[in-house]
């Protein structure tokens, strides 16, 4: 659907990769986002806003998890002073890598000494190390997004921040907005709105899982997530104003 237009709410799969050991431990989550729990910004100027909306409320420590961000190795609970978007994606999650495109825009004119952007590497099923990570954004035109990873494929980042509602793993995409003192206070799963193949929609009206050949179209087009509206920069500006600080 367009950008400007309402959202959709059928439950549009991103595709699960095949041939994972587990796969049933690790999924995509629906590509238009529904909120799962109670609405983080309730009661704020962003409550009306569609892409804030879909923001669950949260309040979780990012957990002490080791992440190389190429040059060393880190603990993810080291993320603190100054508010972060945190987006969990994997080579096998095409939604995550349209997002992940406008993260990337976004960080190039929000960035600065209170605010930022960051991807994280979880679940990866061919174990991309840094360089491998780097190399598929590049490939998905990502330019520009600090990144970190879970080093060998590993997967407790995704587990710990974003349970799967079905029971044991996780699920892709993840933002989390996480506040200057490195806790989580919001979290979104799903990518809000990202385009979709031309024609999915004509094939199974009520829902439908990605092909191969839908994701590559998906990663080759130019069409995006709600994060490059109007309702994008509105929450990318309150959130580089402290409003998570605020909460």
């Amino acid at each position: 659907m367009a950008i400007g237009g309402g959202l959709d709410r059928r439950p549009i799969l991103g595709g699960m990769l095949a041939g994972l050991a587990s796969p049933a431990r690790l999924s995509a989550a629906p590509i238009l986002t529904l909120k799962s729990g109670p609405r983080l910004f309730t009661g704020t100027p962003l409550d009306k806003n569609r892409l804030a909306l879909t923001f669950e409320k949260v309040d979780l420590p990012l957990p002490p998890i080791k992440v190389s961000n190429g040059a060393a190795k880190l603990s993810l609970d080291s993320l603190r002073g100054k508010t972060r978007i945190v987006t969990l994606w994997a080579e096998w999650c095409a939604p995550c890598l349209v997002e992940a495109r406008d993260f990337a825009a976004l960080r190039r004119r929000f960035a600065g000494p209170t605010f930022d952007i960051v991807a994280v590497l979880t679940g990866s099923a061919e174990k991309l190390d840094f360089a491998g990570a780097t190399a598929r954004l590049t490939q998905a035109r990502v330019a520009g997004l600090p990144l970190l990873v879970e080093p060998n494929g590993g997967k407790r980042l995704m587990q710990t921040l974003s349970p799967s509602p079905m029971g044991d793993g996780g699920t892709l995409p993840c933002t989390l907005l996480v506040d200057s003192r490195g806790r989580v206070r919001g979290r979104s799963r799903g990518a809000p709105t990202a385009a979709l193949p031309p024609g999915a929609a004509a094939k199974q009206p009520g829902s439908y899982i990605l092909t191969d050949a839908d994701k590559r179209a998906m990663l080759a087009g130019d069409r995006g997530t709600l994060w490059q509206s109007p309702d994008g920069d509105a929450l990318v500006t309150a959130l580089r104003d402290g409003i998570l600080d605020r909460l």
